[in-house]
């Protein structure tokens, strides 16, 4: 099946005056996303999105297949030393290619972003949904210690994310981040 592509994005861009011209610079609206929300899927679907996956940035891996039953497993993992430096320059570098990029939504990732007044997007789950995400991670086929981190910092993580300085996207229960989008009318599919 071939990806589908987003037609109308209504994301984020500048407007730049030059004398009696007008210049429009479209960028990527990126979204800083909780886990399990449906980035990977939404960037398999639509092949102008893109799910900007940190493990190959914060480690050094061989095997550039990096699948969900990793996450985890981080302990037997080489720590890269450009990180997250190299996760960021990653994202200018390719924020003009997409008209999504979803990211790694961790806070010092985000501090980072806000000191370069990079505009993004917090997608996080309304209140109440703990016990539906960590199934989602199950479902996923994320290993136990994955879940039972995910499970002891998910309110860690989701208070954290709330208190980033920019607009946030609530995701509603048995929402994923496309459908959410759709229902913002961020995005519409012709």
């Amino acid at each position: 099946m071939a990806a589908k592509r987003i037609y109308n994005i209504k994301n984020i861009f500048c407007v730049l005056t030059n004398s009696f011209f007008y210049y429009i610079i479209i960028i990527a609206m990126i979204i800083a996303g909780f886990p399990c929300i449906g980035k990977t899927t939404m960037a398999k679907n639509f092949d102008n999105v893109m799910d900007l996956s940190s493990t190959k940035f914060h480690y050094i891996i061989k095997d550039e297949e990096i699948s969900e039953q990793l996450k985890g497993n981080e302990d037997n993992l080489i720590v890269n030393p450009q990180w997250p430096q190299n996760y960021i320059d990653e994202l200018l570098k390719i924020r003009d290619n997409y008209d999504i990029i979803f990211i790694l939504a961790r806070d010092y990732i985000l501090e980072k972003l806000n000191k370069l007044k990079i505009e993004y997007v917090i997608a996080i789950p309304e209140e109440g949904l703990k016990e539906e995400y960590i199934l989602r991670a199950k479902a996923r086929g994320n290993n136990e210690d994955f879940i039972r981190g995910f499970d002891l910092r998910y309110d860690k993580w989701r208070n954290m994310m709330i208190s980033q300085p920019v607009k946030k996207l609530y995701l509603k229960k048995g929402e994923f981040i496309e459908t959410a989008l759709k229902r913002l009318n961020y995005l519409e599919e012709k």
